[in-house]
C-alpha cells in the first residue's frame, strides 16, 4: 500500500516529438526525464561552406601575382632612384666643368636628360601609387 501513495513523474508531450523524425523519444506522451536526455544537434560540423577554403584557394594565384608586381615595382623604383642619382651627379659634374671654362659635352647632356626623363616620371607614379592612392 505504501507504493500506491508514491508520486510519479508528470507525463507531457514533447513539442518536437511529432515534427522530428530522428527523435530519440517515442512520439506521443513521454516522461519529462526522457526529454532531458536529448543530445544537442551539432549540424555545424556537417555543413559544407563554399566560402571557406575555396575562396583562399582561388585567390592564392592572384595574391602571388600581386606580390610579384609589388616586388617588380619596388625594384623599378630602386633603379629609378639610382638613375636619378647618376643624372644629378652627371649634371653637377658638367656644370662644374663648364664653369671652369671648358665647352659643353653633348653626350653627357643627352645622357643626363634621358636619365631624368626615365626616372622622375616613374618616381612620381610610384609615390602616387604607393603613398597617395
Amino acid at each position: 500500500m505504501a507504493r500506491a501513495t508514491e508520486r510519479t513523474a508528470p507525463v507531457t508531450e514533447s513539442p518536437h516529438a511529432r515534427s522530428t523524425l530522428k527523435s530519440s523519444c517515442p512520439a506521443g506522451p513521454t516522461l519529462v526525464a526522457c526529454q532531458r536526455c536529448r543530445r544537442p544537434v551539432r549540424s555545424s560540423a556537417r555543413l559544407y561552406s563554399p566560402g571557406g577554403c575555396g575562396c583562399a584557394l582561388l585567390m592564392a594565384p592572384v595574391m602571388a601575382a600581386a606580390m610579384g608586381l609589388a616586388a617588380l615595382s619596388l625594384g623599378m623604383a630602386a633603379l629609378a632612384v639610382g638613375g636619378l642619382a647618376v643624372a644629378v651627379a652627371l649634371t653637377v659634374r658638367e656644370v662644374r666643368r663648364v664653369r671652369g671654362g671648358a665647352s659643353v659635352r653633348p653626350g653627357f647632356v643627352v645622357t643626363a636628360g634621358a636619365l631624368y626623363l626615365a626616372s622622375v616620371p616613374y618616381l612620381v607614379f610610384f609615390i602616387w601609387l604607393w603613398f597617395v592612392d
